[in-house]
């Protein structure tokens, strides 16, 4: 490997890992905002509520990687051009192919990652997280008794542990009940955990008492026990997290039918689109990486050295990518609603990958005056095309007002040969 091309592969990582972490530490603290109430109502600790947002990093890389590999690359080389590098190296002999190897090598490395993520970390950590989130919110039994506070479970009871271990056992419990409206209830046990019957969170108590006092007789009695189970909170029905398609295996988004989505004689389009639609996405956004580091290699080692400044080829360049990169978006979203343009969204990365290569390769005999030519072709046409429909329009804007005007004549005419009728008759 030549020495420029360990240059600029050092360039090119150490940038991409700066750029990245700098998007992903604004990402990832504009969603922890919206969990954040999470954090409050539910009595998370700090640790847990980061453990909770860092699972989304592996789909925020999806998005971030594309572009921030892009933008190290635009950086690397416009640098090489002000510094006169790039000059110096096509002087002693390196083609745009040869400059453009450490792209290659990058693009190929995180083409690869990117499959990994997209395909297997992503829905695993989207299954974890959204598991993770449910049982917070509905099930934060394991979560809420921390040991020396007192914990409210509803409105009418309160718990008190001295001390929980490492396996989850509670030891020295304290328990007032008052959700019954004709007594109230303080049970204390040196030893409990948490159990499940049927989904439903229960304290196991191991050793302890019963107290209870009846308000209607005055009655004070007192139980003592081995083992005692208390439901948390109070019973409730099991409740089942739904599963969303982002959390579903490529295999299993791939082998869904249209019968899965028959509900009742219906069938539900819109979430078979979405599942075909992500499925897509998972082999599309990877192979994002590797294009948009061709658009901009191929929009930095095109073109001759211009001491006026190269602001112009930055700019497109530019340009270009928040093309592919807006039309990528808006087309998968149009997916959801026509799934026949599943094979244009499919296809979409594979223009600027091929349409680089091209460019760089043919990067000393390639003009950009016939591209400029097909360009004025093009706009002198649409000019034409405008023209054309204004006209039309002017047309039929003529036209409609013309008979507008001749049917307020056949009605002044009608009125007037009425009044005269009436006249004559008097």
């Amino acid at each position: 490997m030549k020495i420029i091309t360990k240059y600029m592969l050092k360039q090119l990582l150490l940038g991409f890992i700066l750029i990245t972490s700098g998007l992903l530490l604004i990402v990832w603290l504009s969603q922890s905002l919206r969990l954040f109430q999470i954090l409050l109502e539910s009595k998370v600790s700090i640790w847990l509520f980061v453990q909770l947002t860092l699972m989304l990093v592996p789909s925020y890389l999806t998005v971030i990687s594309p572009i921030a590999l892009f933008a190290v690359t635009l950086y690397a080389y416009n640098k090489m051009i002000t510094d006169r590098e790039l000059t110096i190296l096509r002087a002693a002999g390196m083609s745009a192919m040869d400059l453009a190897k450490p792209v290659f090598i990058v693009g190929t490395i995180f083409t690869i990652l990117g499959f990994y993520i997209s395909l297997v970390l992503v829905p695993k950590a989207d299954a974890n997280f959204r598991e993770f989130r449910w049982k917070i919110q509905h099930d934060v039994s394991h979560l809420l008794l921390q040991p020396g506070e007192f914990t409210n479970l509803g409105r009418d009871a309160t718990i008190f542990i001295q001390e929980k271990g490492k396996n989850g056992e509670l030891f020295n419990i304290f328990l007032h009940d008052k959700h019954s409206p004709k007594s109230k209830v303080t049970v204390m046990a040196k030893q409990g955990e948490i159990v499940y019957q049927n989904g439903t969170p229960k304290i196991g108590l191991i050793d302890g008492s019963r107290q209870e006092y009846v308000y209607s007789t005055g009655r004070f009695s007192v139980l003592r026990f081995d083992s005692y189970n208390i439901d948390f909170g109070g019973s409730k029905k099991e409740k089942k997290r739904n599963q969303r398609h982002t959390e579903m295996s490529f295999k299993d988004l791939m082998n869904a039918t249209k019968d899965d989505f028959m509900f009742n004689g219906n069938f539900d389009k819109k979430s078979y689109n979405k599942l075909k639609v992500e499925a897509a996405k998972r082999i599309v956004m990877p192979i994002l990486n590797f294009a948009f580091m061709l658009i901009a290699a191929a929009g930095l080692l095109t073109g001759n050295f211009n001491r006026q400044g190269h602001g112009k080829r930055v700019v497109c360049t530019i340009l270009v990518m928040a093309f592919f990169e807006v039309f990528t978006i808006g087309l998968s979203n149009r997916c959801t609603i026509d799934l026949g343009l599943l094979p244009v969204f499919c296809i979409l990365p594979i223009i600027p990958l091929i349409g680089g290569i091209y460019v760089i390769k043919h990067a000393g005999s390639f003009k950009f005056k016939r591209i400029n030519a097909i360009i004025n072709r093009l706009s002198i046409y649409l000019e034409k095309l405008f023209e054309k429909v204004k006209a039309m329009k002017a047309n039929k804007l003529n036209e409609a007002l013309s008979e507008d005007a001749s049917n307020i004549k056949q009605k002044n005419k009608s009125k007037f040969n009425k009044k005269g009728k009436q006249k004559r008759r008097r």
